[in-house]
């Protein structure tokens, strides 16, 4: 295997073009002009090559249709040349061997052992559903569940027969009270005392019996399940240890040369395995065989190329971030020793203005800037929250009404007492808020307005985007209308009548929906100085002096 196979030339002269200071940071960027270039001629390569894959795009339209993440890897190595690798996602109909890099993990080897331990399972499997379904073993079951039933009942009745005696004992005891003798009376109750008490023993007796009986039954019962308990436990160990061991075939170096295996990227492995496809991604694939071949990494890049799955929004040729749940534990170590941009996102809404717009003693409304989170997020304290909270120290109770996502901008709501914040939720459980977000997308639309119902899940494979699912999905519903357009471009007025994550994104770039993303959308578009969504009004009721406010903001693009 030698090292042309997978280094490729630049068509185009790059002497003019400086290679960035720092390696791209892969879950939020904009590729640079080196791996534009090598992207394209990917492309290329892609439209030409014929390869023996369905991406949904007109060719081999026997196989299932599957469009595919691509990525590029602009490298240099030792003698300083600058050249550029190429992988992909997954697999391919048929694995393409000289052009794109090797996967992480030799398969074939993996699977020497992994037959092996399928045979195993699939052993331990066939007896425990030979043990559940032993036609000796059911009706046992069956007669031990009948008894069961029949012993219930007899402590029902006998428990029933006991309150109707009591019953019957405190009503003869009323109706004698009146005709007899006091004495008489005395020696009525003595007798009805005494028959309580022999009904109780002899109940007691009884069921002393039955209860006895029947926690020997539920014995007997439990020791069937535990033997099938027992087999189900000894083979889920036996596959999470063939798992680890399939997991542990994936080792990955950094540019320090260290090793780490897949399991160990993910320090929550023994509780939930890592998604299927972990170290199958182009991004693993492209930086293991720089490391391994001494190829110093300079930037990167992924694209969509294809029809995107159902679900998900992917639109062909565009260039996306690494995937959080798959990629982020892996690159975490990946990454180590070299210099890496830093995140975007850390610093996006720094310094940032947040203009307020109405203010009284139960409320405050604020024009949110874009890149400003809402609410304090792991690794980033600034946000709207944390400033109205340093503004106004004597806030009490819950101050959070609603959110805004961190790229858009816009009317933002938050109570200074309790009260307020109580009535402004209700509103909002309500859908009595009235909201209006201006929002520009790449395209035009032919009609003029709408309405988009779409259910929405979190992607949970690439949090925090969404996607469409009919199964587990959702309901959200937004209402459109065309504001104009000009140079290629659209200017919507959306109303959301649900408040789903993402959903005015979704509802524009997906196709189901408006087929057309958002101007700056990092997640489902192209990423750009910032994302073109901005919620430019709001209507609602006065928590308190009850009357109508409406409250308009400017639009910052």
């Amino acid at each position: 295997m030698t090292l042309n196979k997978y280094l490729h030339s630049f068509s185009q002269e790059i002497s003019g073009i400086d290679p960035p200071d720092k390696f791209t940071y892969p879950f939020f960027y904009t590729p640079h002009p080196l791996v534009e270039l090598a992207a394209n001629q990917l492309k290329i390569y892609l439209e030409q090559a014929n390869l023996i894959h369905n991406f949904g795009l007109g060719k081999n339209q026997n196989l299932i249709e599957q469009g595919k993440m691509f990525g590029v890897l602009v490298v240099r190595n030792k003698a300083g040349k600058l050249g550029w690798l190429a992988a992909y996602s997954g697999k391919l109909s048929k694995d393409i061997k000289e052009y794109f890099v090797p996967p992480i993990c030799d398969i074939h080897a993996a699977q020497s052992f992994y037959k092996k331990g399928e045979i195993e399972l699939n052993e331990m499997t066939a007896k425990i559903v030979a043990l559940e379904n032993d036609s000796r073993r059911l009706e046992a079951i069956r007669k031990l569940e009948n008894r069961l039933s029949e012993i219930k009942e007899l402590l029902r009745k006998g428990r029933a027969d006991l309150k109707d005696a009591k019953k019957a004992r405190q009503k003869y005891r009323e109706t004698v009270r009146k005709t007899l003798k006091p004495k008489e009376f005395e020696e009525v109750k003595e007798r009805l005392a005494k028959e309580s008490i022999r009904g109780q023993l002899m109940f007691k007796q009884s069921s002393k019996k039955w209860i006895i009986e029947q926690e020997e039954l539920e014995g007997k019962l439990r020791d069937f399940s535990e033997k099938i308990k027992i087999l189900k436990n000894e083979r889920r160990a036996k596959s999470n240890a063939l798992q680890r061991k399939i997991f542990d075939q994936y080792i990955f170096l950094n540019a320090r040369k260290e090793k780490q295996v897949l399991s160990d990227c993910f320090p929550d492995f023994d509780l939930r395995h890592p998604p299927s496809g972990s170290g199958d991604c182009a991004a693993p694939k492209l930086l293991q065989y720089a490391f391994k071949n001494n190829l110093h990494p300079v930037c990167m890049g992924e694209f969509w190329w294809g029809a995107a799955p159902a679900k998900e929004v992917r639109k062909h040729g565009y260039f996306y971030p690494s995937c959080a749940s798959r990629c982020r534990p892996i690159l975490g170590h990946m990454l180590k020793g070299l210099e890496v941009e830093e995140n975007p996102l850390l610093t996006k809404g720094d310094d940032k203005p947040m203009p307020i717009v109405y203010e009284d003693e139960d409320l405050v409304v604020v024009d949110k800037p874009a890149g400003l989170l809402s609410v304090p997020g792991v690794e980033i304290e600034d946000s709207a929250l944390s400033r109205i909270k340093d503004k106004y120290p004597n806030a009490t109770g819950p101050i959070l009404v609603h959110r805004l996502d961190m790229s858009t901008s816009g009317l933002l709501i938050f109570t200074l007492n309790p009260k307020a914040n109580k009535l402004m939720q209700r509103q909002f459980i309500k859908r009595q808020v009235e909201k209006t977000y201006v929002a520009e997308v790449i395209g035009t639309i032919a009609n003029s307005e709408g309405c988009i119902n779409l259910p929405l899940a979190p992607d949970y494979f690439d949090l925090p985007r969404q996607m469409v699912c009919r199964e587990n999905g959702k309901p959200s519903q937004t209402k459109w209308r065309v504001l104009g357009s000009k140079d290629g471009k659209t200017r919507l007025a959306l109303k959301p009548i649900t408040g789903r994550t993402h959903q005015l994104r979704v509802h524009c770039a997906h196709p189901k929906g408006l087929g057309l993303p958002m101007i700056g959308d990092e997640l489902y578009g192209i990423a750009g100085e910032r994302l073109h969504l901005h919620a430019q009004q709001l209507e609602f009721t006065h928590p308190t002096k009850k009357e109508r406010i409406s409250l308009t903001t400017p639009i910052p693009f």
